[in-house]
């Protein structure tokens, strides 16, 4: 640094900045880069990369001080696992990106795809330092290459300002964690939105851009860490293997909250629900089976029956992209009226959504096991989680109802209904007789049918024989 005549004067000089970083942060309700770096990783772990690189200077800051880079880089363990991350500063030129701030994070990168090990970034920035114009510009371009590029599994944390470009890298990570006092999100300045609501925490996580909402900038660090211990493929569990479910009188009726079929099913205490105030009707999160981690995906019949429309497909979509990286089994438990009918969902794109939705699940390298636990009937069965789509193991509720129309429309396409009076009873005898998962097992599309005590134990047995 040519301000400082010696290392040492340098590192007390750094010293003394971090003091005054952190006290300037408070006042902001944030936390500094080394702060918190120093609460991410295990104690004495983190090794800082880059510590003393400087901005670079352009002509019409010549004469300016080269203080140190916004933006802390470097790698330690969390919980014992190897960890790259990177903070940008606010308490440094109000965290600028610059051409060297954007070269130092992508060096990160380049060490984590080497030790395949994960990215932690934390963004926390003004924007872009605008004295170095285009060369500032090409740096988040740098950067969004990186990302796109790298295999390692990634989590995003915003802390504070995330606007413009760094909105759409956070985006591109694969989870974006945002604290809810002080973080934002978006692509225009507030100042250019009607909408005041836009980018907001609460609003982010209802529109699905935020995968899970922390309270606080130190909050959202303890949830990426505990992201981080479902990326291992096993995760202690004190439940029993073993333990006897009863899930039948949970699944009485067609409204039933999917969650507690969870809670029950999976090992106790072990689901991390994501993506969790958007598109309800899917339930996505990660939990354990016999202290094996596993993804489930499920249609919640609780919130509109469960059906799979244009926002619950996109949560779905996301969720399967996220379990191929990381290689994680995944558990599919279907129970759904079916998919919206009408100009709204049409008017999304609900075909390309679907479409989106079958090719990355069909082309997914997990292991798949699906459960049907109730209705699924037409289109729904055939698009979500059906061996069809190279399900490896495919069970069904011995109370499951399996068929190409739901009974109702069933009896009234086929004309079946001479008394209106009896429609119900018909459709329900149509069920009986037509919507048996005995159809579907006879012709190889259910592997076998189960009663409902079994189901933790069958789900458990398949994760185990596909593990191996």
């Amino acid at each position: 640094m040519a301000n400082y005549k010696t290392t040492a004067e340098l590192r007390d000089a750094v010293a003394a900045l971090q003091s005054e970083a952190a006290a300037k942060m408070a006042a902001l309700g944030r936390l500094c880069a080394k702060e918190r770096m120093s609460r991410l990783f295990d104690e004495g772990t983190f090794v800082e990369v880059g510590t003393y690189i400087g901005r670079k200077t352009t002509e019409l800051d010549v004469d300016a001080d080269d203080a140190l880079e916004p933006v802390v880089t470097g790698y330690g363990a969390i919980d014992g696992v190897l960890v790259f991350a990177f903070s940008q500063d606010y308490s440094r030129l109000s965290g600028a990106l610059g051409e060297r701030h954007a070269e130092k994070i992508c060096k990160i990168y380049d060490m984590a795809e080497k030790a395949s090990a994960p990215v932690i970034g934390v963004f926390d920035s003004a924007g872009a330092k605008i004295l170095e114009g285009v060369d500032a510009l090409a740096g988040y371009g740098k950067i969004m290459a990186t990302v796109a590029a790298a295999s390692v599994p990634q989590i995003a944390v915003v802390s504070g300002p995330c606007v413009g470009a760094p909105a759409v890298i956070a985006q591109m990570m694969d989870f974006t964690i945002v604290a809810k006092k002080t973080g934002e999100l978006r692509i225009a300045a507030s100042g250019a939105l009607t909408d005041k609501t836009l980018g907001t925490p609460e609003k982010l996580a209802e529109d699905g851009v935020c995968t899970i909402l922390a309270e606080d900038d130190a909050d959202a660090l303890e949830k990426a860490k505990t992201i981080l211990r479902y990326f291992s493929s096993v995760l202690p569990s004190g439940d029993e293997p073993n333990r006897s479910v009863s899930v039948a009188d949970l699944i009485a009726g067609d409204g039933y909250d999917m969650h507690t079929v969870i809670s029950e099913v999976f090992d106790r205490g072990s689901f991390l629900e994501l993506w969790k105030e958007s598109a309800q009707m899917i339930v996505c999160g990660f939990a354990t089976m016999n202290a094996k981690v596993v993804a489930v995906m499920a249609n919640n019949p609780a919130v509109k029956g469960g059906k799979l429309c244009p926002g619950s497909t996109d949560k779905a979509t996301k969720f399967v992209r996220v379990c191929e990286k990381l290689g994680t089994p995944i558990v599919t438990l279907v129970d759904s009226c079916g998919m919206p009918s009408g100009d709204k969902a049409e008017a999304k794109g609900f075909a390309s959504k679907l479409a989106a939705f079958v090719r990355t699940y069909a082309t997914c390298g997990c292991r798949k096991v699906s459960v049907v636990l109730g209705r699924a009937y037409g289109s729904l069965y055939t698009v979500f989680g059906p061996k069809a789509l190279g399900t490896d193991v495919m069970l069904a509720l011995d109370s499951a109802k399996i068929a190409a129309m739901a009974p109702d429309a069933a009896v009234a396409f086929l004309g079946e209904v001479k008394d209106e009076s009896k429609h119900a009873e018909i459709a329900e005898e149509w069920a009986r007789k037509a919507a048996s998962p005995l159809q579907a097992a006879k012709s190889g599309q259910i592997d076998d049918i189960i009663a409902s005590e079994e189901l933790r134990q069958r789900i458990g047995a398949s994760i185990e024989m596909l593990s191996l």
